[in-house]
């Protein structure tokens, strides 16, 4: 039984589902979609398939009939990041930032090891239940090549989640606005590591060198 629509993209719409007293996540990719682009609107089935982590849905089976093409998704809990910051105006203290950037870190660490870049780590497509963190929507992700498709990519995208988190204390004080590395009350470095995140300053070659100076930030700041 469809119980809502949760979202909608440009390449299907996701309803919550019960079968039983389980829900799930349903989702429809859409036929016009299918048509034009072909093969692209498959690649968040054929990735998700072969994925198998916590903190990722998992892929229970495809669905296609004459007047419907989709598959089953695992239903994760929480609250996206969007609504925690938005609707209920959650502020996020240092310790919560890390724990919450520890877990990301951890998730791309299994992605990128298993060939993957996710492509669109974004505050509507990571789920929070005040302790863990949930990443989905993998429409966008694909295999790494090295070439098109580059491990780096998430960087930035990891880089700009975090800002939304430190800017959830900000208070703004009029003025002229001002980029996020003069108007945010940061360390050195913290500054550093969202410079390097965001390509400001020379970008991380691996996510094990992301995981290595996200602790040596969190260490310094502890002292």
């Amino acid at each position: 039984m469809i119980e809502k629509i949760i979202g909608e993209g440009r390449f299907g719409i996701c309803y919550q589902v019960m079968q039983g007293q389980k829900l799930y996540i349903l989702k429809q990719l859409k036929r016009g979609m299918l048509k034009k682009t072909g093969s692209k609107a498959r690649f968040e089935e054929e990735i998700l398939m072969n994925l198998h982590h916590e903190s990722i849905p998992r892929f229970i089976k495809k669905i296609e009939h004459e007047d419907f093409c989709g598959y089953v998704l695992e239903f994760k809990e929480g609250k996206t990041f969007e609504d925690v910051l938005y609707l209920d105006r959650h502020e996020f203290e240092r310790e919560e930032i890390f724990s919450v950037g520890s877990q990301l870190i951890e998730i791309l660490k299994y992605l990128h090891y298993r060939g993957v870049v996710h492509r669109d780590i974004r505050v509507p497509n990571t789920l929070y239940d005040g302790q863990k963190i949930n990443l989905v929507d993998f429409g966008l992700a694909r295999r790494i090549n090295n070439k098109k498709y580059r491990a780096d990519m998430d960087f930035a995208f990891l880089g700009d989640f975090l800002l939304h988190l430190y800017y959830s204390s900000f208070e703004f004080k009029g003025g002229k606005k001002r980029p996020w590395y003069e108007e945010l009350e940061l360390t050195e470095i913290e500054l550093r590591f969202l410079k390097r995140l965001m390509g400001i300053a020379p970008r991380y070659k691996s996510i094990q060198e992301v995981e290595q100076e996200f602790q040596e930030t969190f260490e310094a700041n502890k002292l």
